[in-house]
């Protein structure tokens, strides 16, 4: 669903902003690089959040077969807010939806905090739901990026907003690995820290230039959802897709609660931690 709303905000030349072709490109530059930055923010939050969702949960669940409810939380989501992030950014525009975004992952990890605190592992689940939610909107980043750009520089847009994922799939589990303990309960600041990152992102976004979307772009017609998902390509898409999230997403949960149970503690500085095995995952899957 995440590519439905793909041509929502076509890119315009825009002559009463910049009437010199020169000051449009710019302009189209300066959008890619913001939202890397805020791809790199997404990123921070999402490998930090893979790496102790697992573990939080394998701590506060009183049945250990529940441990992994935090981690599905956070994909259950991003699937949830994905189609209402493409209909809210129809009608106010690109940068609105992706700041409501934001503020809703602050809310998120907000929750997830006092979850910890209080050793509710129920609240850490919804708290994980609510920093998926954020996810859901924040994966229109690339879209976005190409919307705002001519049809000669759609393709790198896209590839550079994607490459800036690789500095928060370095920082994450570095950023994880220092925080776990900050508080005297475990994993708490880890969640904290990551509001500082959901208000790093919104002060980024609130410098983004994407035209709004017009009338006719708000209520003009649509192709019918049904007749989208009865395309073959669409079926095809959305099979690979789920097969291939599916897959990585038995991996990134399962592996930090076994190197866990193997003897490999999460912040130690040795070698083999969990963190690093997140970091690895997470830097591999973007350069391949």
């Amino acid at each position: 669903m995440v590519a439905l709303a793909a041509d929502a905000l076509p890119f315009k030349d825009l002559p009463h902003h910049s009437p010199q072709p020169g000051r449009a490109m710019e302009n189209v530059k300066k959008n890619v690089a913001l939202l890397a930055t805020c791809q790199a923010l997404l990123f921070t939050n999402n490998t930090t959040a893979i790496a102790i969702n697992g573990l939080a949960g394998f701590a506060l669940a009183s049945d250990k077969a529940l441990a992994t409810l935090p981690a599905t939380g956070l994909v259950i989501g991003g699937a949830l807010a994905t189609f209402p992030a493409s209909l809210l950014m129809k009608r106010i525009g690109r940068r609105g939806g992706f700041i409501v975004g934001a503020i809703i992952g602050i809310l998120g990890a907000l929750l997830s905090t006092a979850a910890v605190f209080q050793e509710s592992f129920w609240l850490l689940c919804l708290g994980t739901v609510v920093l998926g939610m954020y996810n859901g909107g924040a994966q229109y980043y690339r879209f976005a990026a190409a919307d705002a750009s001519p049809p000669d520089f759609k393709s790198k847009a896209i590839s550079l907003v994607l490459a800036g994922g690789l500095v928060g799939g370095l920082v994450g589990p570095e950023l994880s690995k220092h925080t776990v303990d900050l508080f005297s309960v475990r994993y708490a600041g880890a969640y904290l820290v990551l509001t500082v990152f959901h208000v790093l992102a919104i002060m980024v976004l609130s410098a983004l230039r994407i035209p709004d979307p017009g009338a006719e772009e708000r209520h003009g017609a649509a192709r019918p959802l049904a007749q989208i998902v009865m395309q073959p390509t669409f079926a095809v898409a959305a099979l690979s897709s789920a097969l291939g999230y599916g897959v990585m997403n038995l991996l990134m949960t399962a592996s930090p609660l076994a190197m866990g149970v193997c003897g490999h503690p999460f912040a130690r500085s040795e070698e083999h931690t969990s963190e690093l095995q997140s970091r690895l995952h997470l830097v591999c899957r973007l350069l391949l």
